[in-house]
């Protein structure tokens, strides 16, 4: 058992959720105090504004997200309450809705990345030379290709 408590992988692992509760947790702060969004909510703010005209539906947003389609419905419904978010009928498709941010959401979520860019900026990004910036995207990018998760969905194109 004494070989497995250093193997590479479980102390890279532990390194990285390390890192993750760091940087996470003050990035999370950091959007909470400025526009008085949890983390769940500002990260379906940024994806719906990474889509065109800032509306998906619920079932692409739950796969980007990886979450459960109850666990997003409560999320949803939660956000709709707070003029965050509206569901409109979709065009094509009568069992779907279409999301979409609010002037509200918005404002919102402006707010949220006016601080959490700086804020990411100086913990992730300055630390590391533009040749490490590159590297390290290519391994993230290269292990959520491999995971169940998927890698990220970049802006849409205008």
């Amino acid at each position: 058992m004494s070989e497995l408590l250093n193997d590479e992988g479980v102390v890279l692992y532990g390194d990285i959720l390390r890192l993750t509760d760091a940087l996470g947790g003050r990035a999370d702060r950091t959007i909470r105090e400025a526009a008085g969004l949890g983390g769940s909510e500002f990260e379906v703010l940024l994806r719906l504004a990474r889509h065109p005209e800032n509306r998906t539906t619920s079932a692409r947003l739950a796969e980007e997200l990886s979450f459960t389609s109850g666990g997003l419905t409560r999320l949803i419904a939660r956000m709709e309450g707070a003029g965050l978010l509206t569901r409109h009928p979709h065009p094509d498709d009568r069992r779907a809705a279409l999301l979409e941010t609010t002037p509200k959401g918005r404002e919102l979520l402006e707010r949220a990345l006016a601080a959490h860019v700086p804020q990411v900026g100086a913990d992730l990004v300055e630390p590391l030379t533009p040749v490490e910036r590159l590297i390290l995207r290519e391994l993230v990018t290269k292990l959520l290709a491999h995971s169940a998760r998927g890698t990220v969905q970049g802006p849409a194109q205008p």
